[in-house]
């Protein structure tokens, strides 16, 4: 109380030094803060709901804003996904281009040598071609058709030697190197199987004397048969007796004829030497040895067993060319 006597007591001291009234003033300072705070919180309420008000539409303008954003990448994603879908389809359509290539390439490299021979092959020979045909160019057709021709012939190819260890014999008869019939008998009946093998000796033979390769006149190799090596060839001699008028050749000689046992071959010797006919007998004997037993070979004459009659081969006179002696001469068929 007392210190609110002399608060009293002071202002009121105040209040008559100063002439204010210090009540009054407060009074009005009170009412004034009073007032302010009032319009303080008008203003702090308006500007919340200022706020508030502003919030909500730019909440509505972002929620409508959002919206359409949404649209739009909604929109810009399919067309991303079209996008991708068109290059995954190119990139499908270009893989399947290299595949396809890359296969051609494959199956060119991948077909074996053997086979591209065989096609090549197939142009010029037509049998060849047969093989080829219906397979589409697989390897494994084509090996099954080999296999297959294989097993249909393999027993003409697989045979046993079926010589004969029986010496052959070996008769002269009358004997005329332009008019020479050669027989030949077999142990047993020739059949179709051994006739081509028959014939391909004689076709040699006859090869060789139609080149001129029975020319005992030159026979170095043979003569100097102790010294080959490094021996001096004379091209003098070989060329001595191999002109025009004088060369060593065959001139015909029959296709050989068959009957039961027996072949015979008919043969115009021209003007080779008679060392040809030891080339005959010697492969005729090795002949018989080793693929078809042969149980004699005659040289010239004729056969009881078959008579030349009538055979268009033989029947012929020969006029000798005096000059040459067994060179050129004509043929005059006998009536």
């Amino acid at each position: 109380r007392d210190a609110t006597a002399r608060t009293a007591t002071g202002r009121g001291f105040f209040s008559v030094v100063t002439g204010v009234d210090h009540a009054r003033v407060g009074a009005r300072a009170r009412a004034r803060m009073a007032s302010l705070g009032s319009a303080r919180a008008t203003v702090v309420g308006g500007g919340a709901r200022a706020r508030g008000r502003g919030r909500a539409r730019g909440g509505g303008r972002g929620a409508r804003a959002r919206a359409g954003d949404g649209d739009v990448d909604a929109d810009a994603a399919a067309v991303r996904r079209a996008a991708r879908r068109a290059k995954r389809e190119r990139e499908v359509g270009k893989d399947a281009g290299q595949v396809n290539a890359s296969g051609e390439a494959d199956a060119n490299a991948a077909t074996p040598e053997w086979m591209r021979v065989l096609e090549e092959s197939a142009e010029s020979d037509p049998e060849i071609a047969s093989l080829l045909e219906g397979t589409e160019r697989n390897p494994q057709a084509i090996e099954a058709k080999i296999r297959e021709r294989f097993e249909q012939k393999k027993e003409k190819i697989y045979q046993e030697r079926s010589g004969s260890t029986v010496p052959t014999l070996v008769t002269f008869r009358e004997y005329n190197s332009f008019n020479l019939w050669i027989w030949v008998e077999a142990h047993n009946k020739i059949a179709d199987m051994e006739k081509p093998l028959i014939e391909e000796v004689f076709k040699a033979w006859f090869v060789l004397g139609k080149l001129g390769g029975f020319n005992s006149n030159n026979l170095q190799v043979q003569d100097n048969f102790d010294s080959v090596s490094f021996m001096d060839y004379s091209m003098e001699q070989a060329h001595e007796f191999s002109t025009d008028t004088s060369t060593h050749v065959f001139h015909e000689m029959s296709e050989p004829e068959y009957k039961a046992n027996w072949c015979r071959v008919w043969v115009d010797l021209g003007s080779s030497d008679e060392m040809c006919v030891d080339v005959l007998i010697n492969s005729l004997i090795q002949f018989s040895r080793e693929y078809f037993g042969l149980k004699q070979i005659i040289i010239g004459g004729e056969n009881e067993d078959w008579t030349t009659e009538g055979s268009e081969f033989g029947n012929i006179d020969l006029e000798i060319d005096e000059t040459f002696g067994r060179g050129p001469r004509s043929q005059i068929t006998s009536r």
